[in-house]
């Protein structure tokens, strides 16, 4: 089957899809982009991920072409068109085409697209294997909240990573840990679960705040505070988060090692993870 994209109002192939040379995503990193997951062609938590891409979009001074209604509506025809199942959306918004120059354009066009992508189903939760992250010193900016394509930092980090023997890079400064290259970082401590509070060095993960919801049904507390490094290498359970990968339990930090096996109350956030995303994608 033709992969197909919709590029700003037309669902083309793939192969026919055109971009200027001087548009400002490729020559600036000009722009910002959300990743939606799919079950069974249902995207899960759309409305959340189009919020979030309007609040980036604000956060780099970026009117979208599109209202989240609409835009809702385009992405579900190319859902239907592509015949999408287990899959991912890639969206991506930047300031459009001008000549080069780091002054914003006076009239800009954005440049509007996504696609569908497949994705392996998700392992139930608990059989997956650990996830081991290594540290990394945070040199990103301060606006993490914002889901800019420039991505350099992350990448680097996330390569770094897998180049020594790990899966994920867990950023740190002066000790403190904010989230990883492309996830968001948990730690049970007693029967409170611990996470970095969203802002300039976390990105409010989708996925994040769906387990900030179910936490307190599962009988944990919720505390968004700074976490040490050494208070996770003392934490009963650590797991990391992202909406391609729903929850994925760590076993080692650095040389650190957690369990051989995912823990109950992570596997049981798990399981409540999976009933939302049942009942939603159902509806």
């Amino acid at each position: 089957m033709t992969d197909l994209i919709w590029l700003n109002g037309e669902i083309i192939p793939m192969a026919d899809a055109r971009i200027g040379v001087e548009d400002r995503g490729f020559q600036f990193a000009d722009g910002v982009y959300e990743v939606i997951r799919l079950y069974n062609s249902k995207p899960f938590t759309l409305n959340e991920h189009l919020a979030r891409l309007h609040q980036s979009a604000r956060g780099i001074g970026l009117s979208p072409p599109l209202s989240m209604e609409q835009l809702s509506r385009e992405i579900h025809k190319l859902i239907a068109q592509s015949q999408a199942k287990e899959a991912m959306v890639y969206l991506q918004m930047t300031r459009g085409i001008a000549p080069r120059n780091h002054q914003f354009p006076d009239h800009p066009k954005p440049t509007l697209l996504f696609y569908t992508r497949p994705l392996p189903p998700v392992p139930p939760p608990g059989q997956a294997s650990g996830v081991k992250l290594c540290a990394i010193p945070d040199e990103r900016w301060k606006r993490c909240w914002i889901k800019s394509i420039a991505l350099l930092p992350n990448i680097l980090a996330k390569n770094h990573a897998i180049s020594n023997g790990f899966d994920e890079a867990a950023f740190v400064e002066e000790g403190i840990l904010s989230e990883c290259s492309s996830s968001n970082l948990f730690a049970i401590v007693a029967n409170t679960l611990v996470t970095a509070p969203a802002g300039p060095r976390v990105l409010p993960g989708i996925t994040r705040a769906v387990l900030l919801d179910l936490a307190s049904r599962a009988g944990l507390q919720v505390d968004e505070r700074q976490l040490r490094e050494q208070e996770l290498q003392r934490a009963d359970e650590v797991f990391i988060t992202s909406t391609t990968r729903e929850i994925s339990w760590v076993s080692h930090y650095n040389q650190h090692s957690f369990a051989s096996h995912c823990g109950p109350k992570t596997l049981k956030l798990h399981q409540a993870l999976r009933a939302r995303i049942t009942d939603e994608t159902a509806r």
